[in-house]
């Protein structure tokens, strides 16, 4: 149990601090030639990841949602205008992005709530 608590606590830290440096590193791209590879490349690895330990019915609901939500980005970017793709937008976007996807992770998990 102490080991799981560990790992937890860990996981739970891990995560907010690998999304800030995202946040750094599309808002202060290093290479303007692939200003956002960095961070897709770490995003990439980090989803891989968590896709591996997903087992039956969990892995095809990432899959069918993963599918989804690719299609609705496509079909976004094809309605955006260009000037909102500044690191700057994209910033604002994946803060929403992660603020929304908490706010759905509390409601998915209503006994978790009011135990801060």
């Amino acid at each position: 149990m102490r080991e799981l608590a560990k790992s937890m606590l860990s996981f739970t830290w891990a995560m907010p601090l690998l999304g800030l440096e995202e946040m750094v590193d599309m808002a202060m791209p290093r290479d303007m030639s692939r200003p956002f590879g960095k961070a897709t490349a770490h995003l990439d690895a980090v989803t891989t990841a968590a896709k591996a330990q997903l087992e039956g019915p969990l892995q095809g609901a990432f899959q069918a949602g993963d599918r989804l939500g690719r299609g609705v980005l496509e079909a976004a970017f094809a309605a955006v205008p260009l000037d909102a793709m500044s690191p700057a937008a994209m910033l604002q976007t994946a803060s929403r992005v992660m603020q929304w996807s908490l706010q759905a992770m509390g409601r998915a998990m209503p006994g978790a709530q009011g135990r801060g």
